[in-house]
């Protein structure tokens, strides 16, 4: 995980650019597609940035289970991709907002 931070209020215009820099340079942000869902940001945005990520777009050639988005550091797995959207599924399913026990990316 890349993107660390402290635990101090953030002005609400700031939280619009910081998610949306997390759209639109996911690579600066996220390295896995687990980090990308238990980042603090809405569940529509992480699958914004996990659908990019499963795009045809980034397969490595010769091998379509792999997918390389630019700047991330090494290809992920398209399963790793899928599972995150499941999770993401399992949370709306459920009707909760609460997630397994896991470190979450602070944005700041």
């Amino acid at each position: 995980m890349k993107t660390k931070g402290s635990e101090h209020t953030t002005p609400h215009n700031a939280v619009d650019a910081i998610s949306a820099s997390h759209i639109l340079h996911p690579h600066r942000h996220f390295d896995h597609p687990e980090d990308v869902v238990f980042a603090r940001l809405s569940k529509d945005e992480k699958r914004a940035i996990l659908a990019s990520w499963a795009s045809d777009l980034h397969a490595v050639e010769s091998l379509p289970e792999l997918r390389h988005p630019p700047g991330v550091p090494h290809p992920v797995r398209y399963r790793d991709i899928v599972d995150a959207l499941k999770k993401l599924d399992e949370w709306r399913d459920e009707g909760s907002q609460t997630r397994p026990a896991r470190h979450e990316v602070l944005l700041g």
